[in-house]
């Protein structure tokens, strides 16, 4: 194939209806296509990525993927699948807003007791970038000399409760930095993290000078 839909490479990329329309008028403007065509050659097709990518902000309906203040690209609403905050996973959706939260009271480094591999994988990918993660695991042979200074260390320590972790490894973990998280998935221990930040359930939240929530 030498060219495609410009309809079909708008839909691939999330926009729709008025949000495809605003990406057209774009593509004119960086003389990618003009008005009348409605194909465009495949060779066009990475650099009309790029273009869209670099002019607008796409996200979905729900308020924890909406733009953070500053953000220079124009905003255009998606679907979930294409929301560049959560890509349409409840899992990804929660750890941005657990790193919105830590951002918003300085926290930047996460402890964490637990979890299979296959969360504390899931975990590590999400949070890529965005804060310094540890585990605390049976693997790591466990015990007060080694756990202290990683919980000195965290800003905030969570316990997944009800995975694969001994209370051996867990017994260090006490303070005012540590919480429990009863649940398991990763969406389950981001929530916590964030109602440890202070967040409410409807993303309102007042921080101390102290940084503890009031």
């Amino acid at each position: 194939m030498t060219d495609l839909a410009i309809s079909e490479l708008l839909s691939s990329l999330g926009f729709e209806g008025e949000g495809a329309t605003r990406a057209l008028q774009r593509l004119y403007g960086e003389g990618l296509t003009r008005p009348g065509k409605i194909r465009i050659a495949t060779t066009k097709c990475e650099a009309a990525k790029r273009t869209l990518g670099a002019a607008f902000v796409r996200h979905c309906h729900r308020p924890a993927c909406e733009p953070v203040p500053g953000e220079s690209r124009d905003p255009v609403i998606v679907a979930a699948s294409h929301c560049e905050t959560c890509g349409g996973s409840d899992n990804r959706r929660a750890v941005e807003r657990m790193l919105k939260a830590m951002g918003r009271v300085g926290w930047r480094k996460l402890l964490v007791a637990g979890g299979s591999p296959g969360t504390r994988g899931e975990l590590e990918r999400l949070c890529a970038d965005g804060i310094a993660l540890r585990f605390v695991t049976a693997e790591t042979n466990p015990n007060r000399r080694t756990v202290a200074p990683l919980l000195d260390w965290s800003d905030v320590a969570a316990i997944w409760a009800s995975t694969e972790i001994s209370h051996k490894a867990t017994a260090v973990l006490r303070g005012p930095k540590v919480l429990r998280v009863p649940r398991r998935g990763v969406a389950a221990l981001a929530e916590a993290v964030v109602a440890r930040c202070g967040i409410s359930t409807r993303n309102r939240y007042t921080v101390s000078a102290s940084g503890r929530s009031v």
